[in-house]
């Protein structure tokens, strides 16, 4: 199997889409400026669409993909370059799915990567945006990102023949568990973790980082890089991307505006005591790890 996917990963509400706007606008523009379009590259691997080769093999699991001993078996498969329809000899996919094994199956494998980013945001703040995301409770959120069985569902697609009913899930564990499968993993191809707050509050710097990754480990050589970078930083901004939803729509958005408020530490004003230490208690260890302060509450 060649290794042609490149994942980009995380949990959800993390950032993965700001990092695929900086991506996108990276490899598919001339310039560094940004629009939604260019994310087109770099979409979701868990549509439904990418399912419909299994009724040609096995008519009784495509009718019972929501259960997850079916859908495991086919995890690779779904994951091969012509399934894919992958021309080139890499493609970017997004993905919230742990890294992990169902009855030693394995979601995806070393032998197709090429490579990932992994890109991490403080689970304080995760908490708050899945919250308006799903349209849920701050206590249901909580209970959500800190559930090591927490899942969500694939895409829907208007290329997909899978019944309506049919659910097949997303894996996407806890906060913690997520994070520790990508980032601990062993596999043999180049790796980079970005925090969501250093995407935001010191970008210049965090796409510098970025480029350096690919010209390094891939020999990309970007062109007029410089302008692009200065290009991106301005077309990315946050009011920028709010403003252009508003105007042109975003298809990614569900339940109201994809890009709400996009700050760090809203926390703060957000959780209440019992909130903070029940995440915090949890998490301890990993969020000191990648710089996220304790509260003093």
């Amino acid at each position: 199997m060649s290794k042609h996917i490149f994942w980009i990963a995380s949990f959800p509400k993390s950032g993965n889409t700001l990092l695929r706007a900086i991506l996108s606008s990276l490899f598919f523009s001339n310039d560094g400026k940004f629009d939604f379009r260019l994310l087109k590259p770099i979409n979701t691997f868990e549509n439904k669409y990418r399912l419909n080769f299994i009724k040609n093999k096995n008519q009784n699991d495509f009718n019972s993909l929501h259960k997850l001993d079916i859908l495991s078996k086919y995890w690779h498969d779904v994951q091969s370059k012509s399934n894919l329809g992958f021309e080139e000899d890499m493609g970017f996919l997004k993905t919230h799915h742990a890294l992990v094994k169902y009855e030693n199956k394995s979601f995806a494998s070393e032998n197709n990567c090429r490579g990932f980013i992994y890109i991490i945001r403080d689970p304080r703040d995760v908490v708050i945006s899945w919250s308006h995301h799903a349209k849920i409770s701050i206590d249901q959120s909580i209970n959500f990102v800190t559930n090591e069985l927490s899942a969500t569902q694939w895409n829907e697609s208007n290329k997909s023949i899978l019944n309506k009913n049919t659910n097949p899930l997303v894996i996407v564990s806890s906060w913690e568990k997520n994070i520790l499968s990508w980032t601990e993993n062993k596999w043999d191809c180049p790796k980079l973790i970005l925090r969501y707050e250093d995407l935001v509050y010191d970008k210049i710097n965090s796409i510098i980082s970025i480029s350096e990754y690919f010209v390094k480990n891939f020999n990309f050589n970007f062109q007029n890089l410089d302008q692009k970078i200065e290009n991106i930083v301005k077309s990315t901004n946050f009011t920028k991307l709010k403003e252009n939803e508003k105007k042109l729509g975003f298809n990614e958005a569900t339940n109201g505006p994809f890009f709400r408020i996009g700050k760090k530490n809203q926390w703060k004003d957000k959780l209440n005591n019992s909130q903070l230490k029940l995440i915090e208690n949890k998490f301890k260890k990993t969020m000191v790890n990648f710089g996220y302060n304790l509260s003093e509450k």
